[in-house]
């Protein structure tokens, strides 16, 4: 309980803005407003008053490196509070939903969309809400997702919705930190190959941008490559869950697939990986891998309480 938001308390109250910095998204549209576009009574605040406008506390657009020509434009509300998350989670949750669905709802239809869409070619569009919740309590629940994953709501929404808490946002900005501690390697996103993302023109293996769609992944893939070789490239995955033999054997065989054309190391980093603990474990797992050229190349690491294995 609460090591994530200990974590979440040392980047302060600022803690989205600089995790959407760290991430890669840069040059935020910062507390835009904009018309409510729906009838009298149909969007209301929290006393159930008519509302007239929407605010939007971030706004982030981008040409998706996993869906070709696809123009990405995440909404995103930030909710950072001082208290620990609430035992019946449920009532809050719904409304901060309820308001970004209702704001995302009327972004469709807004000026600052159409100004948006003047700056981009693309082939579709995808408008996606980010919901940040977050708290600096060390006796909080870090994971309200899991808390309120089963709520139901009476709102139809056809666009996909990300949940942040301090779990997850602790997570990313730990690898982050570790990451860039290692000034030796420039890093970038790892894109795997998704089936929507063919083209040869526009295709890229790696970036930047943290994808949308890795916010609410378990395993965050990172490519290193040497500053003084650039030849010399590694894939770095970085893990949510802790350490289990089943599960390292698991990224191993991951790892595997898409190192292919890397020649430097496979380096999976555990919140919890301790190698007095875990070394045995490590290398009775290679051995069962039965493929030594690669397991050679494979190490594990703690990227909170990091050795110099790398």
């Amino acid at each position: 309980m609460g090591e994530w938001s200990k974590k979440i308390g040392e980047y302060g109250e600022n803690v989205v803005e600089n995790f959407l910095s760290v991430v890669g998204w840069q040059d935020l549209a910062k507390g835009e407003t904009i018309k409510c576009s729906k009838q009298k009574g149909e969007h209301t605040d929290q006393q159930g008053k008519t509302k007239h406008t929407h605010g939007i506390d971030f706004l982030y657009s981008y040409k998706s490196p996993l869906v070709d020509s696809q123009l990405n434009n995440i909404i995103i509300s930030s909710k950072f509070e001082t208290q620990k998350y609430p035992n019946s989670a449920t009532k809050k949750f719904k409304w901060f939903i309820t308001d970004l669905i209702n704001t995302m709802d009327c972004f469709d239809y807004s000026d600052l969309k159409d100004q948006l869409l003047q700056e981009y070619s693309y082939n579709s569009i995808n408008d996606v809400g980010v919901l940040f919740w977050l708290n600096n309590q060390e006796n909080s629940n870090d994971d309200i997702i899991s808390v309120v994953s089963s709520t139901r709501f009476d709102i139809c929404q056809n666009n996909s919705i990300y949940i942040m808490d301090n779990k997850r946002v602790g997570f990313i900005l730990e690898i982050m930190k570790f990451i860039k501690a290692k000034n030796e390697y420039n890093y970038s996103f790892y894109y795997p190959v998704t089936g929507q993302n063919l083209n040869p023109l526009t295709r890229n293996n790696s970036g930047s941008i943290l994808p949308v769609e890795y916010l609410n992944s378990s395993i965050i893939p990172i490519r290193l490559e040497k500053n003084n070789n650039q030849q010399e490239v590694s894939l770095f995955l970085g893990i949510i869950d802790g350490f289990e033999k089943d599960t390292f054997m698991r990224l191993m065989g991951l790892a595997k697939d898409i190192s292919t054309n890397l020649v430097g190391q496979v380096i999976i980093g555990f919140p919890d990986y301790n190698e007095l603990k875990h070394k045995d474990i490590v290398s009775i797992a290679k051995q069962g891998f039965q493929d030594v050229a690669f397991t050679k190349t494979v190490n594990v690491v703690n990227f909170i309480n990091p050795s110099s294995i790398f």
